[in-house]
């Protein structure tokens, strides 16, 4: 099966893990992965995942989206190439990636990633594009996560919609004198509680919130250290807020890592502020990792956080946040037990394993029916 993935941008998300992580995870002797991103300007950690993997690489970059010449350029390279199935990830590839999967006569599977936007980043004019597109011109519409599913349906009229949950690699062997070496350099003293979160520094993660709530709990607990790993346009505008409120000494933000297993499994809570999500993939990975987590209830995450495995609070409520966060602080059993079920949930039911196994299915499935 010769699959072409493509994606909006080979940039640092969710999406694009995803895609990494399905290259590199597939067996090529069933699936055979070419991934394409419309925009020229990869992250280099993603290329060399995708490389390493086996998998080609094409760009299909333009300064416009409705670029007659590239949607022209990407009918005939998916004409020629020959592919069996489009999987497309994000709005701009589920608009051109449908598209050109309709004229070049290849079935496409749209996937829908998260409940909400950035009203800066797409106009409702590229969200109603999309939604028209997706009704009339995609195979199979997959989400990430029920309450994606159930956010489109209405936009979406009678297409029935897949759900398949993310999935993410086992944790890490981490040795402790490495463990120990990480924490010094990420919180200054590997004795301290260290905090973190994984993610873009986009408004929808709330990140102000996450750094109100966090002055909240320094001013009554000055042990805990929050970290934060992730780059995006809110970066300065958030380290302004850290030295505003003098959090300098125990607020890390650490900028683009390659190596989040590691941060995760040298960290103690996991924390999640944002004011949307679909289902996000740095909360599963810190599940796996044996992280409890404090999270909004937004999204697909309380379907995933149970009260054995974290605690949840309203979006937007930094003074609750702070609460949850003290009470995993202040009683380190609690925390500890939390992790270890987190851990099995994680194993349990969000395994890559058990996500590429659906996928393959969904797969197997779509083509079957095409042939009809």
């Amino acid at each position: 099966m010769r699959v072409a993935l493509i994606i909006d941008s080979l940039r640092i998300g969710g999406a694009q893990k995803l895609v990494t992580q399905f290259v590199s995870a597939v067996s090529r002797q069933t699936i055979e992965t070419t991934v394409i991103s419309l925009r020229g300007d990869p992250v280099a950690s993603n290329l060399d995942l995708i490389r390493s993997a086996g998998a080609e690489i094409e760009s299909f970059p333009s300064h416009s989206l409705l670029d007659v010449r590239r949607l022209m350029r990407l009918i005939r390279y998916l004409r020629k190439e020959k592919f069996d199935l489009i999987h497309t990830h994000l709005s701009y590839a589920n608009i051109l990636g449908c598209l050109a999967g309709r004229f070049a006569g290849i079935p496409v599977i749209a996937t829908l990633h998260s409940t909400g936007h950035d009203p800066e980043q797409k106009s409702r004019l590229i969200t109603r594009l999309e939604e028209v597109i997706l009704r009339y011109f995609a195979r199979r519409i997959l989400a990430v996560g029920y309450t994606v599913a159930s956010t489109f349906q209405d936009r979406l009229g009678s297409r029935a919609m897949d759900i398949i949950p993310n999935g993410v690699p086992a944790p890490i062997d981490f040795a402790p004198l490495a463990r120990q070496q990480l924490r010094r350099e990420i919180a200054g003293d590997e004795n301290r509680v260290v905090i973190i979160s994984i993610g873009r520094f986009v408004p929808a993660k709330g990140y102000e919130d996450m750094i109100k709530a966090f002055e909240i709990l320094h001013r009554r607990d000055p042990r805990p250290v929050l970290v934060i790993a992730g780059v995006g346009k809110l970066f300065e505008k958030i380290k302004s807020q850290i030295s505003e409120l003098q959090l300098e000494s125990v607020v890390n933000c650490l900028g683009a890592r390659n190596d989040v297993p590691q941060l995760l499994a040298a960290s103690d809570i996991y924390i999640s502020s944002s004011h949307w999500e679909g289902l996000p993939m740095a909360l599963l990975e810190a599940m796996m990792a044996g992280l409890p987590t404090v999270a909004t209830s937004v999204g697909d995450i309380p379907k995933v956080v149970t009260p054995e495995t974290g605690i949840l609070v309203p979006p937007q409520d930094p003074a609750c946040l702070a609460e949850a966060l003290g009470d995993l602080v202040s009683v380190p059993e609690k925390a500890r037990a939390m992790g270890a079920a987190a851990r099995t949930r994680a194993t349990q039911e969000y395994s890559l394993d058990i996500w590429i196994k659906r996928l393959t299915s969904l797969y197997e499935e779509t083509l079957s029916q095409s042939r009809v």
